[in-house]
This record gives C-alpha cells, sequence and structure tokens, in this order.
C-alpha cells in the first residue's frame, strides 16, 4: 500500500507542470522516490519529472507501484486545503483518498492501461545557456501579443529571445554578464511555439534557474529545479516550429 503526505505547494506545482501537457498521467511510485512523464496529444511537447522521497514529509511504499490519475480532480481536492499546508494520501485499491483536516475525500483512480509512459528521447546538445527564469519570462511575455512563436539565438557572448509579426517585434537580450552560465562554440537559433513555453514558465512557479539546450532546426530542453527545498528536478522537451 502506497502512502504519502508532501507540502501543497510542493504537490501544486507538480500537477501545474504536467499541466501544461495533459490531463491525465501515470505516477510511478519507486522505493527512491516519485517519476512522472508526460507527452502532449500532439507530441509537441513532454514533461519528465524526479520527485526523490526527501520531497516528501512522509514517504511509504511496499514496492513500485504505478496510480493512473485524472489532474483535473487532485486540483478540485486541492481547492479546499489551506496554502502553506501539508496534505496526506494513501491508495485504497483504485481509490486514492486525501486526508484534508476533519475532512476525507477520495477520487477513483483511471486504468493503468489507458494512459502510456512515454520514453524520453536522448536529445542532447552541446549549446546551452543558464538564465534567471524572471528574464526568460519577461521575453516570452512581451512576445505574447506579437506572434505565436518565438525564436531562440544563443552566440558565444549572448543569448536572445526574438517574436516578430507585420506590424510588431519584440526581443529579450541577454549579454553574457547577465548569464549564469553559457557553452556555445558557435551561434545556434531555432523557432518554438510560444504557447507552451508560457504555460511552463507560468506553472514553474518556484525555480530560480532554467538551462536551455538546443541547436539549429532541433528540439529544445528545458532543465530546471523546483519545489520548496528546490530537491525535485524537471525537464521540459519542446520540438521546433517550422517556418
Amino acid at each position: 500500500m502506497t502512502s504519502f503526505n508532501i507540502s501543497v505547494k510542493n504537490l501544486k506545482e507538480i500537477i501545474d507542470l504536467l499541466g501544461t501537457v495533459v490531463t491525465e498521467a501515470k505516477f510511478v511510485f519507486e522505493q527512491n522516490g516519485l517519476r512522472v512523464k508526460a507527452v502532449d496529444p500532439a507530441h509537441v511537447a513532454m514533461v519528465n519529472l524526479e520527485v526523490p522521497r526527501e520531497a516528501f514529509n512522509d514517504y511509504q511504499i511496499s514496492g513500485e507501484e504505478q496510480m493512473a490519475i485524472d489532474l483535473d480532480r487532485v486540483k478540485k481536492v486541492m481547492r479546499l486545503v489551506t496554502a502553506g499546508t501539508h496534505i496526506s494520501a494513501i491508495r485504497h485499491k483504485d481509490k486514492l483518498e486525501f486526508e484534508i483536516g476533519t475532512v476525507n475525500k477520495k477520487i477513483t483512480l483511471l486504468d493503468d492501461g489507458a494512459i502510456s509512459v512515454p520514453k524520453v528521447p536522448q536529445i542532447s546538445s552541446e549549446s546551452y545557456v543558464v538564465i534567471r527564469k524572471q528574464y526568460f519570462e519577461m521575453g516570452l511575455k512581451a512576445a505574447e501579443d506579437v506572434s505565436d512563436s518565438i525564436r531562440l539565438t544563443l552566440k558565444p557572448d549572448q543569448f536572445s529571445a526574438r517574436s516578430l509579426s507585420d506590424s510588431e517585434e519584440s526581443e529579450l537580450v541577454l549579454q553574457k554578464d547577465m548569464i549564469s552560465d553559457i557553452s556555445c562554440a558557435e551561434e545556434v537559433s531555432c523557432s518554438y511555439p510560444l504557447e507552451y513555453l508560457l504555460k511552463l514558465i507560468k506553472s514553474l512557479s518556484t525555480a530560480e534557474e532554467i538551462k536551455l539546450s538546443f541547436k539549429n532546426d532541433y528540439p529544445l530542453v528545458i532543465s530546471f529545479e523546483f519545489g520548496q527545498d528546490g530537491n525535485m528536478t524537471g525537464e521540459f522537451l519542446l520540438a521546433p516550429r517550422a517556418e
């Protein structure tokens, strides 16, 4: 039988991050912690989250267990919970029971076979940049009403994110002194759908820095640490946008 206790803030961020690509996900509980992988129906974006058992206040598991969960049902449960508190859950056969103070609320788990766990593709690029999340968020918001795509460009001493339409243009430019880490032998550039990036950044509430890895006409990988103690890790993979 699997049971756990976790802060409301951590659980909310996990659910919100998954919600950027899916409404249902398969949670895999292992001895070392929780793993969740999800890909959107169009296979444009993927989220891969690793939650170590240290991120839980209590974590009881007898062996690997999978739970297929409707994310919207969990969101409804969390509306009953006070921010800054913790929430406990325990599995009873095909139900997941949440303890919320004096109230217990159960949700029905989905059929495990109805949700597949996607394989995370081996995507690597020697070109990457580590920047503050707030900088990237500012660039995305500036582009939101300009176009539905944004072009990322990395040079040895600069990172930029540019969006262009017939009537407007926006561009975020970060010089090397505003970048935490950078690896770029020669200029690389690629466009990506803006909608997915905006959803991710809005859902990623606790990360301070993000790592963006990409190259010409290649998927983007955004790596991040998140959670109240920063001990959860995640990756967001996004297919390039054809122009």
